[in-house]
């Protein structure tokens, strides 16, 4: 999995010099976090503004590739979970870059973010494991709930953090997305020790 975490941190290294506040999430995040499962893409979610879009793409060099007007035309959207892509041009891996927006729950996401060493030297910065979890739930119901990569990853966070989840956060937020029931059926799943 290291040519992934190459490319993440080449772009790691972009949004750190234009001041970009970013986690990464995905099954990136659900594999740190729960089980463990091969992918050639991450998932970076980040706050940004126009004028640091204009900076990424005076910086972004090959073999990092992508569409600025995509990402434009995503931080000028009022949807949720908008999205550009970067590709590294040479090894084929993918990083799909979400745009968090200016909210509540996005401020309370990029302020419990985890550090941790995905290879020697390279420390990044991890969604928590109950954001995996609740992000991970809106991407299944967005989905119309027929993913199982996306049921198996939650399951697996909830497995694996087993007692150490807050998890009248993760009662909170659900709630406020309208997923409590997702939640409560997921934690249903989960094989005690």
């Amino acid at each position: 999995m290291s040519s992934i975490f190459d490319t993440v941190s080449s772009v790691a290294l972009q949004l750190n010099s234009a001041g970009i506040d970013f986690i990464v999430g995905g099954s990136l995040a659900s594999s740190a976090w729960g089980l463990e499962r091969a992918t050639h893409d991450a998932d970076l979610a980040a706050q940004i503004n126009s004028t640091q879009l204009d900076e990424l793409v005076a910086a972004f060099q090959w073999p990092l590739v992508f569409q600025s007007e995509s990402l434009r035309q995503a931080i000028e959207s009022p949807e949720g979970f908008t999205c550009g892509q970067i590709l590294n041009g040479e090894t084929l891996d993918k990083v799909d870059r979400f745009l968090l927006p200016h909210d509540e729950y996005s401020a309370s996401q990029l302020s419990r973010k985890r550090l941790i060493e995905v290879i020697p030297g390279l420390t990044l910065p991890f969604a928590s494991p109950e954001d995996t979890v609740i992000t991970k739930l809106r991407w299944f119901e967005l989905g119309n709930r027929v993913s199982d990569k996306q049921w198996n990853d939650i399951v697996g966070v909830l497995e694996m953090q087993l007692g150490e989840l807050d998890e009248s956060y993760l009662d909170h937020w659900t709630t406020h997305f309208g997923l409590k029931d997702l939640l409560d059926s997921a934690r249903s799943k989960v094989t005690l020790p």
